[in-house]
């Protein structure tokens, strides 16, 4: 990024320009005379160091929470920048190392990435450069991110645990015991209807499950 960011400042450097113009905190004046390429570069100039800029505010901000407590308040305070900007400045910054960040990309970027580990930080910024991505764009790759195969069990394989799990229980009630199942219809005559269509649904069910039993 400091590259980036010189080869963006040498951009205003007059010194070696046939064109001269007037900059300060208000006005940008520029003669006729200047080439298409100049104001390109120098539009681009503009759209680097306003990101750099967010970089330097919270990094500097961050080293005065760090160095003088909560002096560093009087800062933010005394700046006119809106408290929650500089907050979020001061927690990208905190949070996207400066060995991890992309000179490719821009600062929104970043604090779409800000909450990820430093590895998913790494992958995420290098998908955006690969990819063309904007801020946009990685935001909703990140947030519509499929999980991992290892974060959840496949529904097919849940349903054969909760299957194993009725089996094993099945087997070991007395309830589903063969034997009482053809003693309960052998004495069907003894018991109301309700529960004899209940002990035929239970055989029923004991059945598909041994079949499922054996066919594992």
């Amino acid at each position: 990024m400091p590259d980036k960011v010189t080869d963006a400042l040498s951009v205003f450097d007059q010194s070696n320009s046939l064109v001269r113009y007037a900059i300060d905190e208000t006005s940008l004046v520029m003669p006729d005379g200047a080439d298409f390429v100049t104001v390109e570069k120098m539009l681009k100039g503009f759209k680097i160091v306003g990101d750099a800029t967010k970089f330097w505010r919270g990094d500097l901000l961050v080293y005065a929470q760090r160095n003088f407590g909560e002096m560093y308040s009087q800062l933010v305070d005394d700046s006119d920048y809106a408290f929650q900007t500089l907050k979020d400045e001061m927690w990208v910054s905190t949070n996207v190392a400066p060995s991890t960040r992309r000179g490719e990309l821009s600062w929104s970027h970043h604090r779409e990435v800000a909450s990820q580990t430093r590895p998913e930080q790494v992958k995420w910024l290098e998908l955006a450069v690969e990819k063309s991505l904007s801020a946009n764009s990685l935001r909703a790759l990140i947030k519509n991110k499929k999980p991992k195969e290892a974060d959840v069990i496949p529904r097919a394989e849940a349903f054969e645990g909760a299957l194993k799990a009725i089996l094993k229980n099945s087997m070991d009630s007395e309830f589903f015991n063969e034997k009482f199942f053809n003693e309960r219809l052998n004495d069907g005559d003894k018991i109301d209807k309700p529960s004899l269509d209940i002990t035929r649904a239970a055989i029923m069910a004991a059945d598909v499950l041994k079949a499922y039993a054996k066919g594992k």
